[in-house]
Protein backbone atom coordinates (compact mmCIF):
# COMPACT_ATOMS: atom_id res chain seq x y z
CA UNK A 1 0.00 0.00 0.00
CA UNK A 2 1.26 3.61 -0.49
CA UNK A 3 1.62 5.38 2.60
CA UNK A 4 0.85 9.00 2.11
CA UNK A 5 1.71 10.14 5.78
CA UNK A 6 4.40 12.28 4.19
CA UNK A 7 1.37 15.41 3.50
CA UNK A 8 0.41 15.28 7.14
CA UNK A 9 3.58 15.59 8.75
CA UNK A 10 4.58 18.40 5.81
CA UNK A 11 1.19 20.33 6.64
CA UNK A 12 2.54 19.85 10.31
CA UNK A 13 5.98 21.25 9.90
CA UNK A 14 4.45 24.06 7.86
CA UNK A 15 1.96 24.94 11.00
CA UNK A 16 5.07 24.66 13.14
CA UNK A 17 6.87 27.28 10.80
CA UNK A 18 3.75 29.81 10.64
CA UNK A 19 3.53 29.60 14.42
CA UNK A 20 7.70 30.29 14.74
CA UNK A 21 6.89 33.60 12.79
CA UNK A 22 3.85 34.90 14.95
CA UNK A 23 6.08 34.47 18.07
CA UNK A 24 9.04 36.32 16.42
CA UNK A 25 6.30 39.59 17.05
CA UNK A 26 7.57 40.83 13.22
CA UNK A 27 6.19 43.69 11.50
CA UNK A 28 3.15 42.88 9.08
CA UNK A 29 5.25 43.41 5.99
CA UNK A 30 7.58 40.99 7.62
CA UNK A 31 5.40 38.99 8.92
CA UNK A 32 3.37 38.72 5.54
CA UNK A 33 6.20 38.52 3.60
CA UNK A 34 7.60 35.18 5.20
CA UNK A 35 4.24 33.53 5.80
CA UNK A 36 3.86 33.94 1.65
CA UNK A 37 7.86 32.19 2.04
CA UNK A 38 7.16 29.70 3.25
CA UNK A 39 3.75 28.51 1.91
CA UNK A 40 4.88 28.79 -1.16
CA UNK A 41 8.50 27.01 -0.41
CA UNK A 42 6.30 24.25 1.16
CA UNK A 43 3.82 23.83 -1.74
CA UNK A 44 7.13 23.37 -3.87
CA UNK A 45 8.15 20.37 -1.36
CA UNK A 46 4.77 19.51 -1.66
CA UNK A 47 4.89 18.88 -5.06
CA UNK A 48 8.38 17.27 -5.27
CA UNK A 49 7.59 14.20 -2.72
CA UNK A 50 4.12 13.38 -4.43
CA UNK A 51 6.06 12.72 -7.23
CA UNK A 52 8.49 10.56 -5.17
CA UNK A 53 5.12 9.61 -4.07
CA UNK A 54 3.56 8.43 -6.91
CA UNK A 55 6.31 7.14 -8.75
CA UNK A 56 8.02 5.65 -5.25
CA UNK A 57 11.54 6.78 -7.07
CA UNK A 58 13.69 8.74 -4.35
CA UNK A 59 16.48 10.16 -5.52
CA UNK A 60 19.70 11.21 -3.61
CA UNK A 61 18.61 14.49 -5.41
CA UNK A 62 16.09 15.01 -4.01
CA UNK A 63 16.75 13.94 -0.65
CA UNK A 64 19.75 16.23 -0.86
CA UNK A 65 17.06 19.36 -1.68
CA UNK A 66 14.73 18.53 1.25
CA UNK A 67 17.04 17.59 4.04
CA UNK A 68 18.55 20.87 3.52
CA UNK A 69 15.37 23.12 3.13
CA UNK A 70 15.26 23.58 6.87
CA UNK A 71 18.49 25.87 6.79
CA UNK A 72 16.72 27.99 4.44
CA UNK A 73 13.73 28.55 7.10
CA UNK A 74 16.04 29.23 10.01
CA UNK A 75 18.40 32.36 7.99
CA UNK A 76 15.44 33.63 6.76
CA UNK A 77 13.66 33.71 10.37
CA UNK A 78 16.88 34.54 11.96
CA UNK A 79 17.25 37.42 9.42
CA UNK A 80 13.89 38.78 10.12
CA UNK A 81 13.86 38.89 13.94
CA UNK A 82 17.40 40.68 13.62
CA UNK A 83 15.82 43.25 11.38
CA UNK A 84 12.60 43.27 13.78
CA UNK A 85 14.37 44.28 16.32
CA UNK A 86 16.59 47.41 14.65
CA UNK A 87 19.58 45.54 13.49
CA UNK A 88 21.56 46.08 10.04
CA UNK A 89 21.29 42.17 8.97
CA UNK A 90 21.34 40.27 5.82
CA UNK A 91 20.72 36.57 4.49
CA UNK A 92 22.58 34.37 2.30
CA UNK A 93 21.52 31.08 0.64
CA UNK A 94 24.81 29.21 0.57
CA UNK A 95 23.55 27.59 -2.52
CA UNK A 96 23.83 30.79 -4.30
CA UNK A 97 27.85 30.75 -3.78
CA UNK A 98 28.82 27.14 -2.18
CA UNK A 99 29.91 24.94 -5.29
CA UNK A 100 30.42 21.66 -4.06
CA UNK A 101 30.49 18.27 -5.51
CA UNK A 102 29.07 15.47 -3.66
CA UNK A 103 31.06 12.02 -3.57
CA UNK A 104 29.67 9.60 -1.77
CA UNK A 105 29.72 10.80 1.96
CA UNK A 106 32.48 13.45 1.27
CA UNK A 107 32.25 16.72 -1.20
CA UNK A 108 34.84 18.19 -3.08
CA UNK A 109 34.53 22.24 -2.05
CA UNK A 110 35.47 24.60 -5.81
CA UNK A 111 37.09 26.89 -3.22
CA UNK A 112 37.94 29.31 -6.33
CA UNK A 113 34.41 29.68 -7.98
CA UNK A 114 33.06 29.75 -4.20
CA UNK A 115 35.23 32.70 -4.03
CA UNK A 116 34.75 34.20 -6.96
CA UNK A 117 30.26 34.07 -6.19
CA UNK A 118 30.61 35.25 -2.67
CA UNK A 119 32.85 37.86 -3.78
CA UNK A 120 30.37 38.95 -6.16
CA UNK A 121 27.61 38.63 -3.88
CA UNK A 122 29.52 40.90 -0.96
CA UNK A 123 29.91 43.80 -3.33
CA UNK A 124 27.02 45.94 -2.14
CA UNK A 125 26.47 44.09 1.02
CA UNK A 126 26.70 46.42 3.97
CA UNK A 127 25.48 44.96 7.23
CA UNK A 128 26.43 44.54 10.88
CA UNK A 129 25.02 40.89 10.86
CA UNK A 130 25.60 38.08 8.26
CA UNK A 131 23.29 35.25 8.62
CA UNK A 132 24.21 32.33 6.18
CA UNK A 133 22.54 29.14 6.06
CA UNK A 134 24.62 26.00 7.19
CA UNK A 135 24.74 22.57 5.64
CA UNK A 136 23.49 23.53 2.22
CA UNK A 137 25.12 24.23 -1.23
CA UNK A 138 25.21 23.81 -4.74
CA UNK A 139 26.54 21.63 -7.34
CA UNK A 140 28.59 22.77 -10.48
CA UNK A 141 25.79 22.25 -12.42
CA UNK A 142 23.42 24.38 -9.98
CA UNK A 143 21.25 20.91 -8.28
CA UNK A 144 20.71 21.48 -4.64
CA UNK A 145 23.07 19.54 -1.88
CA UNK A 146 23.91 19.33 0.77
CA UNK A 147 27.75 18.95 3.21
CA UNK A 148 26.57 15.78 4.13
CA UNK A 149 26.94 14.60 8.20
CA UNK A 150 28.75 17.47 10.70
CA UNK A 151 27.93 19.84 7.29
CA UNK A 152 26.77 22.57 9.28
CA UNK A 153 29.69 22.83 11.16
CA UNK A 154 31.33 22.33 7.73
CA UNK A 155 30.09 25.46 6.28
CA UNK A 156 31.03 27.55 9.54
CA UNK A 157 34.51 26.85 8.46
CA UNK A 158 34.23 27.03 5.23
CA UNK A 159 32.67 30.34 5.04
CA UNK A 160 35.04 31.51 7.95
CA UNK A 161 37.97 31.15 5.45
CA UNK A 162 36.10 32.61 2.44
CA UNK A 163 35.19 35.87 5.13
CA UNK A 164 38.51 35.45 5.95
CA UNK A 165 37.74 35.45 9.69
CA UNK A 166 39.95 35.57 12.28
CA UNK A 167 38.45 32.44 13.64
CA UNK A 168 35.82 30.54 13.55
CA UNK A 169 33.71 29.27 16.90
CA UNK A 170 31.29 26.57 16.73
CA UNK A 171 28.73 25.74 19.64
CA UNK A 172 27.91 22.38 19.77
CA UNK A 173 24.56 20.96 21.31
CA UNK A 174 25.39 17.82 23.48
CA UNK A 175 22.24 16.02 25.31
CA UNK A 176 21.13 19.77 25.46
CA UNK A 177 24.35 21.45 26.94
CA UNK A 178 26.02 22.95 24.47
CA UNK A 179 29.85 23.18 24.66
Amino acid sequence: SHNDTYLSKLQELQHRHLETVAALQLGPSQTDSLRETISSDFNAIAEVLRGVWITRLPSERIVEYVSGDGEIRSAQLLHAYLEARGHSSNWLDARKVLVVEPNNNTIAIDWPLSQEKLNAWATDVKTDFLVITGYVAATHDGVATTLKRNGSDLSASIFGALLGADSVTIWTDVDGVYS
